[in-house]
């Protein structure tokens, strides 16, 4: 890989004055030369978070930080843990380096006689992988020394038909492992008003719990809460031509509003106080 070529992009402000940060995983669509997919790239791009980096593009104008990953999810996908033979992942061809486009599209990503090497698979974690994770360490580190608290939006988009034909009634699925990466309190903060501006939300839903990027980056116990962030792709895009919707603008500007309302929820709360090895209020 070209050392000089960038994989990530960090906007940010010239001074961070919130405590909210995010990041996009899965929106980038720089193809590395050495990814030899046989694929269609129509079929591969349909694994790609389109357009959801831009939706959250409001960060540096506020105060914020956002991370997004420039190469493609179907490359290596940072969401996801490192290799363990036999995980669900793995076996369903979307795991580390899927062999499938998505869920919903199975095309496989190469052709029959191609398989890739250990060495290619460490060559993507150590070019790819940890450079995405050290990044964003790297942002909440420095939040939390400032502010003693983070609120970590992890940012995504999902097709808005399911894996058996059905279509999706949530617009918006909030994930916290089942309460272990952010208080519940927070989380249904963001629901609450997420549902003022009318979205259907849902939380903690099979397949939507959140994945690596909230389990490894979140320390509720140290005022550290991640929250994984879906948003149905119908809402702002046609899902066959790629092309943004009407509502695209609509929805960037909701997602800016419930920032603003988050980052004031942040500076109003108190950080946590240990007090006799117990925790205090969070968030």
């Amino acid at each position: 890989m070209d050392k000089k070529k960038k994989i990530i992009e960090i906007l940010k402000s010239e001074i961070q004055t919130s405590s909210v940060v995010f990041d996009s995983p899965h929106s980038g669509s720089e193809y590395p030369d050495d990814f030899n997919f046989a694929c269609d790239i129509d079929d591969l791009r349909m694994a790609e978070d389109m357009y959801v980096d831009e939706l959250f593009s409001h960060a540096p104008q506020n105060g914020s930080v956002l991370l997004k990953a420039l190469f493609p999810r179907s490359y290596i996908d940072p969401n996801r843990s490192l290799p363990v033979e036999g995980s669900i992942n793995e076996k369903n061809g979307r795991g580390l380096c899927r062999t499938v486009c998505n869920g919903i599209n199975n095309v496989p990503i190469y052709d029959n006689n191609y398989s890739m090497t250990s060495a290619e698979k460490e060559k993507r974690i150590e070019d790819y992988y940890d450079e995405y994770h050290e990044n964003l360490r790297n942002i909440i580190e420095t939040t939390h020394k400032k502010f003693n608290k983070v609120i970590h939006i992890n940012c995504h988009s999902m097709p808005s038909p399911n894996q058996d034909g059905s279509y999706k009634n949530e617009d918006i699925i909030l994930g916290s492992r089942n309460g272990k990466t952010c208080s519940d309190e927070l989380l249904n903060f963001v629901k609450t008003e997420l549902e003022i501006m009318g979205y259907n939300v849902a939380v903690n839903i099979k397949g939507y719990r959140g994945a690596e990027i909230v389990k490894r980056h979140s320390k509720p116990e140290n005022n550290i809460h991640s929250i994984q962030f879906e948003i149905k792709r119908n809402l702002y895009m046609n899902e066959e031509t790629f092309e943004k919707t009407d509502n695209f603008n609509n929805l960037k500007q909701d997602i800016e509003t419930l920032y603003k309302k988050l980052s004031d929820y942040s500076f109003k709360t108190q950080p946590i106080i240990k007090n006799n090895n117990k925790l205090g209020r969070s968030f």
